[in-house]
C-alpha cells in the first residue's frame, strides 16, 4: 500500500506537480505586466481592474496550485524552496550579523519615516521620491533577511499573550502556580 509520504520526488507527483509549479510562477509573471497596463491607452476603469487582478494573481494562482497539486505536492514545493534558501542562509545568526541586520533594519525604518519631513537635507527626496522610497524598502527587507528567522519569532512573541510571559506552547518553561491554589 502506497502512502503519501512515499511520494517524495517531483517525477512521482506527475503532471499535476508541473502544472502547479507553472501556476505559481505564472502568478508572479502577472505582476510584471502591471507597468505595461498602467502605461497603456486603456480607459482608467479597465486599467484599475486589470491592475487589481494582476496584483492578486499570485495569491489566486497559489490557491489554484494547491487545488491541482494537492497537499503533498504543495508541501514538496515548500520543501524545495526552503532547502534552497536554507543553503543561502545558515540557521545560526552570529552576533555581528545580528547587529548589522538590526542596524540596517532600524536605519531603513527611520530613513523611511523621517525623509518626508526633511526634504533636501540628506537627499533630494522630492525630485526622486520613488527611488528613495525603494531604497528604504529594500533596506528594511534586507535587514529582515539578515536578521534571520529567530528575529520573527521574537517579534511574534510581542503579540502573544501569556500570563507568566513565557510561550504557552513551550513545555520546558515552568509555570508559576496561581495565587490561592
Amino acid at each position: 500500500m502506497e502512502t503519501a509520504t512515499a511520494k517524495t520526488g517531483a517525477a512521482q507527483q506527475g503532471w499535476r506537480f508541473g502544472l502547479g509549479v507553472g501556476l505559481i510562477g505564472g502568478g508572479y509573471a502577472f505582476l510584471l505586466m502591471i507597468p505595461a497596463v498602467t502605461n497603456s491607452d486603456m480607459s482608467l476603469g479597465m486599467k484599475s481592474t486589470l491592475t487589481g487582478f494582476f496584483a492578486i494573481s499570485p495569491l489566486l494562482t497559489k490557491i489554484a496550485a494547491v487545488a491541482v497539486m494537492g497537499k503533498p505536492g504543495f508541501n514538496l514545493v515548500k520543501q524545495y524552496v526552503s532547502r534552497f534558501f536554507g543553503r543561502l542562509w545558515p540557521d545560526h545568526v552570529s552576533r555581528v550579523r545580528h547587529r548589522f541586520g538590526l542596524s540596517l533594519f532600524v536605519t531603513a525604518v527611520i530613513f523611511d519615516l523621517m525623509l518626508p519631513y526633511f526634504p533636501g537635507y540628506f537627499v533630494d527626496w522630492k525630485a526622486h521620491g520613488m527611488f528613495w522610497s525603494l531604497v528604504g524598502d529594500v533596506g528594511i527587507v534586507a535587514g529582515v533577511f539578515i536578521l534571520g528567522g529567530d528575529f520573527w519569532f521574537k517579534v511574534m512573541d510581542l503579540f502573544r499573550y501569556s500570563e507568566n510571559g513565557a510561550d504557552p506552547a513551550d513545555d520546558q518553561v515552568p509555570v508559576r502556580p496561581k495565587r490561592g491554589s
